[in-house]
């Protein structure tokens, strides 16, 4: 599975230079390589040994979103992430996201899988795991959503501020650009909170400037096209919610919602952090979903208890 495709790249690519914003020591074990989807490649990172863990990162898809957490994960797992598609045959949806999903586990972790997914990433997790829960070991669901919430009350954040932080990040000169991100960062604006060091905020920066405007538009327009409320109350897997103490209002209701419709899922709170909390909660996070999925009964595929629920953990 490891081998090129005549078609090239059909997935989201961070460009280069990333490296250089982030702690080397997240880097140990970080080897990209090319993985066929079929119509063209994307890219993968196998790293670690232990039962597999299936990470999926948010929008627009770059697994480097998960750089913080996958070498301290890897230390108790076999953990396998990759970028996300990025051009479609027709027009974008669930299914060929599915359907890619189906092919990267198939080929890395054939058996059942714990599955984490980060706000989109969760969207999707939630999608593989009602479509196939005997491939699922355990799902932890990180500021994710069953659908994109009212943000009634709160526009001028979500939809002003947002465009603001956003355009100033893309486009002012690195000289006003790095100032106005520790601000921003200080008072807990937009996705940022105070953990966000220097390093982050810099990475953070170097994916904003460089992914294409048409990819980011097409992953909002699937996230609200996302709606998984009326299956949650079926999906019978063991359930983590995880979400950052300093989100926004409407993110924390998201995993509120989440937790009054999945049954028996259990949430954490990831403390003094926001929604990049995969970078600036990195060592927390780790630890939380390593203790919670290791303590997630190895049981038969399909086994369930006289309710209809696996073992509970």
């Amino acid at each position: 599975a490891y081998h090129g495709s005549v078609m090239g790249s059909v997935a989201v690519a961070l460009a280069g230079g990333w490296e250089r914003c982030v702690d080397p020591e997240w880097l140990a074990g970080w080897v990209p390589r090319a993985f066929d989807l079929g119509d063209g490649t994307t890219e993968v990172v196998v790293m670690g040994e232990g039962p597999s863990l299936l990470m999926l990162p948010p929008l627009p898809g770059y697994k480097e979103a998960w750089v913080g957490v996958a070498w301290r994960l890897a230390r108790r797992f076999r953990v396998i992430t990759y970028d996300q598609r990025a051009r479609f045959a027709g027009a974008p949806s669930w299914e060929i996201l599915l359907a890619d999903r189906e092919r990267v586990a198939d080929a890395l972790a054939p058996g059942p899988a714990a599955v984490v997914g980060h706000s989109l990433g969760g969207a999707l997790a939630q999608r593989w795991a009602l479509a196939r829960p005997e491939r699922i070991a355990g799902l932890v669901l990180s500021s994710s959503f069953a659908r994109v919430g009212s943000t009634r009350g709160h526009w001028r954040t979500r939809y002003l501020e947002q465009s603001l932080v956003l355009a100033s990040q893309r486009w002012l000169p690195e000289g006003l650009a790095v100032p106005l991100a520790r601000r921003l960062a200080a008072r807990g604006r937009w996705v940022y909170d105070a953990h966000c060091d220097a390093r982050i905020l810099a990475f953070v920066r170097h994916a904003i400037r460089r992914v294409p405007v048409a990819v980011a538009r097409r992953s909002v327009r699937l996230a609200f096209a996302h709606d998984t409320r009326a299956e949650l109350p079926r999906l019978v897997c063991p359930t983590l919610l995880v979400v950052g103490e300093r989100e926004t209002p409407w993110a924390r209701a998201a995993t509120d919602e989440l937790a009054r419709l999945i049954p028996r899922a259990q949430a954490r709170t990831s403390p003094g952090v926001a929604h990049l909390h995969p970078l600036s909660g990195a060592a927390w996070l780790a630890e939380i979903v390593g203790e919670w999925l290791t303590g997630v009964p190895r049981v038969a595929p399909g086994a369930r208890d006289r309710d209809g629920f696996p073992p509970p953990c």
